[in-house]
């Protein structure tokens, strides 16, 4: 006891911890979680850890939440969330998810490091880049700007949420058929280009499509199509816009 003031004098001092991005600090609470959970004998309610689903490229799955909500994951995508009895915590971390949430506790859905507040009701939400694109099929949702009032989008809207931006837009009947065509394995195009059109199947394939001619992206394309499979869409772009198709194990490369 004596030489205690001595040793700790002696103990090199812990450097100092950087701030940690939310993400990272997500998934070190999780771990924490898991630890104390553990170390108290499963006392702890599995409620308040942390919980995460993903799908690989090209593959898509539907999973049960806590409360009875749901969530489907499109290709490439991961979906993080947290339960208790008061709050609803959820965080698409890559890709895209719809929800479809019953009525319960306050629930928040985060993308990147923005926060939107949902009511009961079905959701698509995708991140583009560093923009959450939040589509409101029913219910309501709610974003605060930087420096700004809150802004509601409602059924029919989307909110684009950037890292400074809340911003509402109306879509229509189309583009929601659109957005969750996925959901049925099927991409749909209507009034987009085929550079748009190749990017968005490019999102489910290890062997992607290559624009080799620049000019080519700007032709007009529309249809329905599976997403696993761009045959079909190969073959509508090489019949019907004379496009050249050729492939190899590398991909698919289109020509003049």
């Amino acid at each position: 006891a004596g030489r205690l003031p001595l040793a700790a004098a002696r103990m090199p001092r812990k450097p100092l911890v950087p701030a940690m991005p939310r993400r990272a600090f997500m998934r070190a609470a999780a771990v924490a979680g898991a630890v104390a959970l553990a170390g108290a004998g499963g006392f702890a309610s599995r409620a308040y850890a942390w919980s995460s689903a993903s799908t690989a490229l090209g593959e898509s799955r539907k999973i049960a939440l806590p409360d009875g909500s749901t969530a489907a994951l499109n290709t490439f995508s991961r979906l993080s969330w947290r339960f208790s009895a008061s709050e609803r915590t959820l965080w698409v971390e890559q890709g895209e998810v719809a929800l479809d949430l019953v009525p319960g506790p306050a629930a928040g859905l985060h993308g990147e490091d923005r926060l939107a507040d949902l009511s009961a009701g079905r959701f698509n939400a995708r991140l583009r880049g560093d923009t959450l694109d939040l589509m409101v099929l029913r219910g309501s949702a709610r974003a605060q700007s930087v420096g700004a009032q809150a802004v509601d989008a409602r059924s029919g809207h989307s909110l684009l949420l950037s890292r400074r931006d809340a911003v509402v837009r109306p879509v229509s009947a189309l583009q929601m058929s659109t957005a969750m065509a996925w959901q049925q394995g099927e991409i749909l195009f209507q009034d987009a280009t085929l550079g748009t059109a190749v990017e968005e199947y490019n999102r489910y394939l290890a062997r992607k499509i290559v624009i080799v001619d620049p000019e080519l992206a700007a032709i007009p394309v529309g249809g329905r199509f599976t997403s696993s499979d761009p045959s079909a869409f190969l073959r509508a772009v090489s019949m019907g816009l004379g496009v050249h198709v050729s492939t190899s194990d590398g991909g698919y490369f289109l020509t003049h």
